[in-house]
């Protein structure tokens, strides 16, 4: 059937979830971990920021994110324009094509919110703002890049699917596994030649003498050669 899912599309599938699946669980892991009010020192105008398991959580979050892109765009075809696996249905190419376009943004979003909370709870001193306070992250900013990345998952896997759904006519129309393209010579009528078996020909049919028949060692007719000098002819 056309809307079956081959082994290819099932791989790709499991492959892309598995990576959105870990990105979004690491985001909402790093926004309870992330650094508050109180884990922050305060001291001589600077702020002092400890040592945070929700920075390495963001960073993992994010190249997790970002492989799974790269992935759902690298087998996929660059969203469905650079190339297609198969033939989808017109409804579908549009719909595969926004589903794709939809994740990709959602994704870049999610991917700044994640790198820019991991900046901030990075480990060092920096100074105060005017009214002498550190900077916080605000509550759910991790969790916030968490959903847009199950989002973006979700819309990037639902466009492959799309995109690689055969229309009716195209699956019935493409070729059986292992009986490839057949290849044939172009083929001409065959023009026989006319024959008159016990039949005189047409008359506007071009008739030609036979030629003379000429024996095994015999002079053309009515030619005579020259004797050569200092013979006499017999």
């Amino acid at each position: 059937m056309a809307g079956k899912m081959d082994k290819t599309t099932k791989i790709v599938v499991a492959v892309v979830g598995s990576l959105g699946l870990l990105s979004t669980i690491m985001g909402f892991s790093a926004e309870g971990t992330k650094l508050t009010a109180s884990d922050v020192l305060i001291g001589d105008g600077a702020c002092y920021y400890p040592r945070n398991s929700s920075l390495a959580l963001a960073i993992c979050a994010a190249l997790f994110l970002v492989v799974a892109q790269v992935i759902f765009a690298a087998v996929g075809g660059c969203c469905g324009c650079c190339k297609s696996r198969t033939m989808p249905s017109e409804k579908n190419r549009i719909i595969g094509v926004v589903c794709a376009v939809v994740s990709w943004i959602t994704a870049v979003i999610a991917f700044a919110l994640f790198v820019d909370g991991a900046a901030v709870n990075g480990e060092g001193l920096r100074e105060t703002d005017t009214f002498g306070q550190c900077f916080i992250l605000k509550d759910g900013i991790f969790a916030g890049a968490a959903i847009l990345t199950l989002a973006a998952t979700a819309l990037g896997i639902t466009s492959y699917v799309l995109l690689g759904r055969q229309t009716d006519a195209a699956a019935a129309a493409a070729p059986k596994a292992g009986g490839g393209i057949a290849m044939g010579q172009p083929q001409f009528p065959q023009q026989s030649p006319p024959q008159w078996y016990g039949q005189a020909p047409p008359p506007n049919y071009p008739q030609y003498p036979p030629p003379p028949a000429q024996g095994y060692g015999a002079h053309p007719p009515n030619q005579q050669f020259p004797h050569p000098q200092g013979h006499a002819q017999v």
